[in-house]
């Protein structure tokens, strides 16, 4: 398959990994803003009740003249938590909704890894069926059993053990002077152990021996993928939540991104360190979700100062935050390399 092809099988792939991204988003956007009405209406249709008894009761006390009374001063203060209560509505909901939102998200994300992997693996077992084709002695043949036994939880993973072994008995077989003297013991992965340790014995009786390894001709890389591990780059990201830090940091524990956040929580002292990094930084993200007004207004301003392009997403997910991060660090990659 010629370059060009490849990558604009890449290219193919990637649009419609991040359409599926952009839809299953909305969709969790769309569950999350019904949910936090729901949670308003059964607060607001518990509470609102509650203070009318409350406030009933205080004024019958009243109508029959104890106004100094202290069952009233107990009453006015169950009121007034009531209220507090009724006021805080909007903020707990946003909190509940979007801790879910992020638990959500996360279930995505370890589904769109394990069909990253999956698709990694069943390539890794065509590469592993064309190495085995490629052996045209006994003793080559025998030795791919070494490299195979590497990736047997791979192969397992996705059903392919017995087809690999089955396929090696075959090509030791057929270049065996002695006739079929491979053959199944046990199951599949006990054959191959078995085979790894003949192939090692033959490996000690001489000093130089083939040493099999699968090409990369089906994957894209030898190395099992993992979920944004070749991104870097320093990014700088202001508003959002703690919860949404914590969750997008955590995804990319394994990469060589260095993230510098400043929330909502953090307040507008803190979030000036972060004003003052601009001009140090590859990515600016200002996210509208969480963040005020005068927290976006303050960052924006930095960024035009510095003349410092930022990008401004509304959301209060993460699979958003995630996305614009791999596509302005990727951007910036083959722009450097481009320019090379």
């Amino acid at each position: 398959m010629d370059i060009e092809l490849e990558n604009l099988e890449a290219s193919v792939e990637n649009l419609l990994s991040a359409a599926k991204t952009h839809l299953e988003e909305k969709k969790l956007q769309q569950q999350r803003d019904e949910q936090y009405q729901d949670i308003v209406r059964q607060r607001e249709a518990k509470l609102h009740p509650l203070l009318k008894k409350v406030e009933e009761m205080i004024s019958t006390y009243r109508a029959e003249g104890y106004h100094n009374a202290d069952i009233i001063q107990q009453l006015q203060e169950k009121a007034a938590d009531i209220r507090r209560e009724i006021a805080e509505i909007p903020e707990k909901a946003t909190e509940i909704v979007d801790a879910q939102l992020v638990l959500r998200e996360e279930r995505l994300l370890e589904e769109k890894a394990r069909e990253k992997v999956q698709r990694w693996q069943s390539d890794l077992r065509d590469d592993l069926l064309d190495m085995i084709f490629e052996q045209q002695d006994f003793f080559s043949a025998t030795d791919a059993a070494i490299a195979i036994r590497g990736y047997v939880e791979d192969l397992k993973e996705i059903g392919a053990l017995e087809e690999v072994v089955d396929a090696l008995i075959n090509q030791i077989n057929e270049h065996s002077e002695e006739g079929p003297v491979a053959r199944l013991r046990g199951t599949h992965e006990q054959t191959l152990n078995f085979i790894y340790n003949k192939a090692l014995e033959n490996r000690s009786r001489t000093e130089h021996h083939p040493n099999i390894q699968p090409k990369s001709r089906h994957r894209k890389s030898d190395k099992r993928p993992e979920l944004y591990a070749d991104l870097a780059g320093k990014v700088l990201v202001f508003g959002g939540h703690d919860r949404l830090q914590t969750a997008v940091k955590n995804r990319l524990r394994n990469s060589q991104v260095e993230l510098q956040w400043y929330s909502e929580q953090d307040g507008l002292q803190l979030s000036a360190q972060g004003e003052a990094q601009v001009t140090n930084v590859d990515l600016i993200l200002i996210i509208t979700g969480y963040a005020s007004h005068s927290m976006t207004e303050r960052a924006m301003e930095a960024c035009k100062k510095a003349d410092r392009k930022y990008e401004i997403i509304n959301t209060t997910g993460m699979t958003r935050v995630l996305e614009a991060i791999e596509a302005g660090l990727k951007t910036q990659q083959l722009a450097q390399l481009w320019n090379k």
